[in-house]
């Protein structure tokens, strides 16, 4: 039989505190739009700038959360413009068709990436 260092019980509960997350939505999300802006000026430019024709699929985990709300204004804006023809698409089925087609561009927009041009006719 093997020894712990500390009792069973006690390791069970260190556990079981630990495990604890609340993932349910809150009632209210607040968005700082002072706060993006700023980013967008300061660090956000210089990012653009080094992921110049970078597909989105390939930036780093914390690159992709930095651009991630830059992506969801630009579908936003796009679905809004061009709301007749799409009619009944969500966001998050334009983010599942259209992010790995693009990439970033160090002008601070989203452009097609050069494989996905090659496989229009």
């Amino acid at each position: 039989m093997r020894s712990f260092p500390f009792p069973y019980p006690f390791t069970m509960n260190f556990y079981t505190q630990e495990l604890k997350l609340n993932l349910l939505p809150p009632d209210k999300l607040y968005c700082d739009f002072n706060h993006w802006s700023s980013l967008f000026t300061q660090d956000m430019s210089i990012l653009w700038e080094k992921g110049h024709c970078v597909p989105l699929k390939n930036l780093p985990s914390e690159v992709s959360d930095m651009i991630f709300p830059y992506l969801l204004l630009a579908l936003s804006d796009y679905k809004i413009l061009n709301k007749k023809n799409l009619k009944g698409i969500g966001l998050d089925n334009l983010l599942n068709l259209w992010f790995d087609k693009y990439s970033l561009n160090k002008n601070g927009y989203f452009q097609l990436t050069s494989l996905t041009r090659k496989n229009i006719i």
